[in-house]
C-alpha cells in the first residue's frame, strides 16, 4: 500500500473513533451524587427583635406587657380634673445594667387622640391613688435588676372621651416605629 492509502485508512479509522467515542459520552449514564446524605442548609425566617404586638413591646433592652387599661372619670377626692386613661404594665429588664420601667414607657410609648383639624399628644396625668394600684405603685421609681420584672401604671389626661386613644410604640424617643394599639374608650 502507498503512502496516500495509509493515510486514508487511519484517517477513516480515526474518525470512526472520535465518532465511538462521542456516542458513547452521550449515552453515559448520570453520575451519582458522591454524598447522598448531603445536608442543605435553608435560611430560618428571622426573628423580630423589636416589635409591638399582643399588647407586648419587645426593644432591645427590656420588655414591656400591657396587662390593663381602663377610664377614670374625674375626681376631686384624687385630684383627676379631667377623665384618665390607665395602663398597668409590667417591664422586664432585658439588658445587663439596672433600669426603671417608668423611663422605658415614657421613652417608648405616645398615646393621642383626634380633633377636629389635629391630632393631639396626651399629656401624662397624676398617677392614680386609689387602693387597687397600690401594687403597681411600690416599685414604679425604682429600678429594676437585669432579668427582673417588676409593675408600674401610667396614666394619660384624655382631651375628648368618646375619641380612641391611639397608642404608639418606638424603640425609644427617635427611634423606629414598632406598631399602635387603638383604644376605644367607654
Amino acid at each position: 500500500m502507498n503512502k496516500l492509502g495509509q493515510a486514508v485508512v487511519i484517517v477513516g479509522l480515526g474518525l470512526s473513533l472520535v465518532g465511538c467515542g462521542t456516542q458513547e459520552t452521550i449515552e453515559d449514564p448520570p453520575k451519582k451524587a458522591t454524598n447522598p446524605t448531603e445536608k442543605v442548609e435553608v435560611a430560618e425566617p428571622k426573628k423580630e427583635d423589636v416589635y409591638f404586638k399582643d399588647d407586648t413591646l419587645k426593644i432591645d433592652m427590656a420588655t414591656v406587657k400591657i396587662l390593663s387599661t381602663e377610664v377614670l372619670e374625674p375626681s376631686k377626692e384624687y385630684f383627676r380634673e379631667k377623665p384618665q386613661l390607665v395602663f398597668t404594665y409590667e417591664t422586664t429588664n432585658d439588658s445587663k445594667k439596672p433600669l426603671n420601667g417608668m423611663n422605658v414607657w415614657i421613652a417608648c410609648f405616645e398615646a393621642t387622640q383626634e380633633g377636629t383639624d389635629t391630632i393631639n399628644k396626651l399629656e401624662v396625668g397624676m398617677t392614680p391613688q386609689e387602693e387597687k394600684y397600690v401594687s403597681y405603685l411600690e416599685h414604679q421609681l425604682d429600678d429594676i435588676k437585669p432579668g427582673g420584672t417588676a409593675k408600674g401604671i401610667m396614666a394619660y389626661d384624655i382631651d375628648d372621651p368618646k375619641a380612641v386613644v391611639t397608642l404608639k410604640a418606638t424603640q425609644g424617643l427617635s427611634g423606629k416605629e414598632l406598631g399602635e394599639k387603638k383604644i376605644e374608650l367607654k
